[in-house]
């Protein structure tokens, strides 16, 4: 029995020195490793010199092989191809475009496997479909409920192909919201549920007769005596700095005495966005907007919009950051970064505060640092369309 088994040995082929194995996929989506064995090298020479035939009669300008790939006015025509590896592990390559130049259908040439091109389904088709198969079933997605169940949930092919689609070139602005006082004469609107005004966003904005005082107050008081020299013009190229600090200029408001920068807004035809960024270090300017008309005249206040607090890195200080929707159709044309009473009273706090070098870092018992709201400080001003 030894013997036999060591005879058995010595009488196998040395395939595994010699030979080579190609590993490929099927229509089916099934892996084979097909041995080639030395007729490797044969089979690619074939599968090239099959390729610049094709290629050669392509060019030929006569048509060759019936005219099947036809050559307008001496240029080259436009001919879809794909490159495939058959049953036997040998390299195809086939291109059927060209038969429209006779009027055939492409979809109905017959490639050399013995299968139609209409089997094939289109790069740019197959991207519409959201790379949907029909033979591969309905496409879902899998997610788990706040119980822990998991669920497998269908998607149409349209939700699908939509996820795949290049993004618009024009993107949607995230504007914040913030507390918006009216001063054109209009009723005020306040939020709540079902139409019903909420309690809480009452007492916040005040009973209708005191908006109402406020709006007087504020008209009488602002901001006819400013002049157009008074207002830096906002670039929609790059960003604007600034400073307001102790030699700033100062309006006395309903809302309090406040230093303030004036801005003169670009001309648009549909909304835009203005980006304010408060730079806080230790302390924090935590502004307000009052935009003003052509003549000056205020008609629209809105504050806590620039509230989104980015924490301090090594490289920058942090900054509080917000957008706020620009109407120019509603005849806005200029804009005042101003502070109130109520937001001077309160103070920033910081979650996530950085330890400078060689300076002591102020926490309260929390862990958190507060960053004073005062009028003296520097910001960024950005316009977003």
């Amino acid at each position: 029995m030894r013997l036999c088994f060591a005879l058995l040995l010595l009488s196998l082929p040395a395939w595994g020195a010699s030979g080579k194995y190609l590993t490929w996929i099927d229509q089916h989506g099934r892996l084979h490793n097909t041995f080639v064995g030395s007729e490797f090298s044969a089979q690619q020479e074939q599968a090239r010199q099959q390729v610049e035939d094709q290629d050669r009669l392509r060019l030929s300008g006569d048509g060759g092989a019936g005219g099947l790939y036809p050559v307008q006015s001496g240029t080259e025509s436009k001919r879809r191809y794909f490159t495939w590896v058959d049953q036997t592990g040998r390299l195809q390559s086939s291109f059927y475009a060209n038969q429209v130049g006779q009027g055939g259908n492409p979809r109905d040439y017959v490639l050399p496997s013995g299968e139609r091109a209409s089997d094939y389904m289109d790069a740019d088709v197959l991207e519409g479909r959201g790379f949907v198969r029909s033979e591969n079933g309905n496409p879902y997605y899998t997610w788990v409920d706040d119980q822990g169940r998991t669920h497998n949930s269908p998607i149409s092919v349209e939700e699908r192909a939509a996820m795949f689609a290049k993004p618009s070139t024009v993107s949607k602005i995230e504007f914040n919201e913030g507390r918006e006082v009216n001063l054109s004469g209009k009723a005020q609107q306040l939020p709540g549920l079902d139409g019903a005004p909420n309690e809480a966003m009452r007492r916040l904005l005040g009973d209708s007769a005191q908006v109402q005082g406020i709006m007087r107050e504020m008209q009488q008081r602002c901001c006819l005596q400013l002049t157009d020299d008074d207002f830096i013009e906002l670039s929609v190229e790059e960003p604007r700095y600034e400073e307001m600090n102790s030699f700033s200029p100062s309006l006395a408001l309903p809302t309090g005495k406040t230093s303030y920068a004036a801005f003169r807004l670009p001309r648009s035809q549909r909304t835009y966005g203005l980006r304010v960024r408060s730079f806080a270090n230790k302390t924090v300017v935590y502004p307000s907007l009052l935009f003003l008309n052509e003549g000056k005249v205020p008609t629209r206040m809105v504050s806590d919009a620039v509230y989104q607090l980015h924490p301090e890195t090594w490289y920058r200080y942090a900054f509080l950051e917000g957008t706020v929707a620009i109407r120019p159709e509603r005849g806005e044309r200029y804009v005042l970064l101003i502070t109130t009473s109520e937001d001077l009273a309160q103070a920033t706090l910081d979650n996530q505060p950085f330890k400078r070098p060689l300076q002591a870092l102020t926490v309260d018992e929390d862990g958190l640092q507060q960053h004073a709201h005062v009028q003296e400080g520097a910001f960024e001003l950005a316009i977003v369309r």
